[in-house]
């Protein structure tokens, strides 16, 4: 883990960013395709979330989010009115009852962090980042992650770059005991800058409807347990990119670890995100 010096200054909450659409190039991966299938309307609970804006101090001078240029309270709104159109989203996971289960689903991107991988060159962790931010998501209700969907776009596709990311959207995979069942690979020319891609990632889970987590049976006296992160993880990378940029620092400078040797401070924000299902699922 980096400095105090550096990671101080890059607590945030979650910014992500939105994947384009595919066009009409897009491709098909996976053994078995299907259609999309239209679930009714009387889904339990469905997800939708707007991040929740903190500033913190570097030299006297305060940062926002909203500086950083994310605006929370067009968020907020936004999702205020989807939920007029589409009640009882709301939380982590979006519930939808199945026999005696919930299957438990959500959906995320890893944000600007992607800045950082096409600054670095490092694109080998940024898929386990994106399995991460869905799966660590649909644990907090109890469910067991079973199957996990990508969708990688770019311009012109470099084959040698994108098994790179879907190499760590395997890893992911394998560390959340999730299958990669397949996903869309979109090829979109003059859509993104030159070896720019974007991601996003697709999670659904089970939990037996006794067994949801949901806050419920939370009493005073229960005990509060704190999991250890690996750093900023996929979170706040709008206004972590901003702080980097007003500390003098640069991606190539080097950081003390803890456990007595360097590291960049590129590699330090790239960490990839800890993914907790294993960690939750055994208490």
């Amino acid at each position: 883990m980096a400095a105090d010096r550096l990671l101080y200054l890059l607590r945030a909450a979650p910014a992500a960013a939105s994947p384009a659409s595919a066009g009409p190039s897009s491709r098909r991966r996976g053994a078995l395709q299907s259609q999309r299938l239209r679930l009714p309307a009387t889904a339990a609970a469905g997800t939708r979330r707007a991040g929740v804006a903190c500033s913190c101090g570097v030299g006297g001078e305060g940062m926002t989010y909203k500086g950083a240029g994310v605006d929370i309270d067009a968020g907020t709104e936004l999702v205020r009115r989807i939920a007029r159109m589409a009640p009882g989203i709301g939380g982590f996971g979006g519930l939808f009852p199945w026999g005696d289960d919930y299957l438990v689903a959500g959906t995320d991107g890893v944000g600007t962090k992607l800045k950082l991988a096409f600054e670095t060159g490092i694109h080998d962790t940024i898929g386990i980042d994106l399995v991460a931010m869905s799966v660590n998501d649909i644990v907090t209700s109890g469910a067991k992650p079973l199957f996990f969907l990508d969708y990688f776009a770019t311009s012109k596709l470099d084959v040698d770059l994108a098994e790179k990311v879907i190499k760590g959207i395997v890893d992911g995979c394998k560390q959340s005991d999730c299958a990669l069942l397949g996903g869309e690979t979109a090829e979109m020319p003059g859509f993104y800058a030159e070896g720019e891609y974007d991601l996003s990632g697709f999670a659904v889970g089970a939990v037996k409807k006794d067994k949801v987590i949901d806050g419920k049976s939370i009493v005073e006296g229960d005990i509060l347990i704190g999991l250890p992160s690996s750093g900023v993880h996929s979170n706040g990378f709008s206004l972590a990119r901003r702080v980097l940029e007003k500390s003098g620092l640069s991606l190539n400078d080097q950081l003390p670890r803890n456990d007595g040797m360097t590291t960049t401070v590129g590699e330090a924000l790239m960490a990839p995100t800890v993914i907790y299902v294993k960690k939750v699922r055994s208490c």
